[in-house]
């Protein structure tokens, strides 16, 4: 684990070693994280490190989005208020449900690639939440955590004009093809975050995934997605099939998926969203 000083006031793990980035702002009398990554041991020592470095305690946790690698950490924070839109609470209650059932989560342990950094996993809820917007103020500083849908309907992001960071979850993910498959993405809204993160004041972009950036690498993901969605735009009033339109689209160069399938099922994923217009 690495944790690094974006700025001052504002760290960082964004080496892969917790999964899912977490970061963490300072401000002048408490400490808010933003998402919990799935690795618990490095996560509680990210948040006792800082919390001794600093000599302030955390007292938010906001969280950008439903995901696992994204949560699996919250019970490292359950004694802090755990904030997130509606629509990733009442998902998060439905994966409680269902792939997140005790005996699930049990199965998942025992095939994690280290067991141990799952060991004692329990889901914790948000204790509050918000529909479009809210704001954290404290002293001269402010946080926005405002949803804008994407990657899923409830995605998030924490931007804090003060720092001129904001933080994006999975609708950033950074020198890698993005994972856009989940039932409520959206590539329209997707662009239109990405839009609104361009039209503000940041120097600091921290993604969900890979490392911390700035406006140009944005740009290059807006530049992109654009282009899939205007294709698939094209061919659909064309009349194209779907497996045309995919494997056309597939042809635009950029970063290759993590994940070889991960691709494939974005691509549907967007297509079926715009086709459904």
């Amino acid at each position: 684990m690495t944790i690094e000083k974006i700025v001052e006031n504002v760290y960082s793990i964004s080496d892969g070693s917790t999964r899912g980035n977490v970061a963490a702002y300072v401000l002048p009398n408490q400490i808010i994280f933003i998402d919990s990554g799935m690795n618990l041991p490095l996560v509680k020592e990210f948040r006792e490190k800082l919390e001794k470095e600093t000599g302030k305690k955390t007292t938010y946790l906001l969280i950008t989005h439903t995901h696992g690698d994204h949560i699996f950490g919250n019970q490292v924070f359950k004694d802090c208020k755990i904030i997130s839109s509606k629509h990733t609470e009442e998902r998060m209650i439905e994966s409680e449900k269902t792939n997140w059932a005790p005996d699930k989560i049990v199965e998942m342990i025992k095939n994690a690639e280290d067991p141990s950094t799952l060991e004692g996993l329990v889901i914790v809820l948000p204790t509050e939440t918000f529909d479009d917007r809210m704001e954290i103020t404290d002293g001269d500083v402010k946080i926005i955590f405002k949803r804008t849908g994407g990657h899923t309907e409830g995605s998030s992001y924490v931007y804090c004009p003060t720092y001129k960071t904001l933080t994006a979850g999975d609708n950033l993910f950074i020198d890698n093809f993005p994972w856009g498959g989940a039932p409520s993405a959206n590539p329209e809204k997707w662009i239109a975050a990405l839009e609104e993160y361009l039209s503000l004041d940041i120097d600091y972009y921290l993604p969900g995934h890979g490392p911390v950036s700035n406006k140009d690498k944005i740009q290059e993901f807006l530049t992109y997605i654009t282009k899939a969605v205007d294709l698939m735009r094209k061919m659909i009033a064309e009349g194209k099939t779907e497996e045309e339109i995919i494997k056309e689209t597939d042809k635009i160069d950029y970063h290759p998926p993590k994940r070889p399938q991960w691709k494939e099922l974005t691509l549907k994923k967007w297509y079926e969203v715009l086709a459904s217009k």
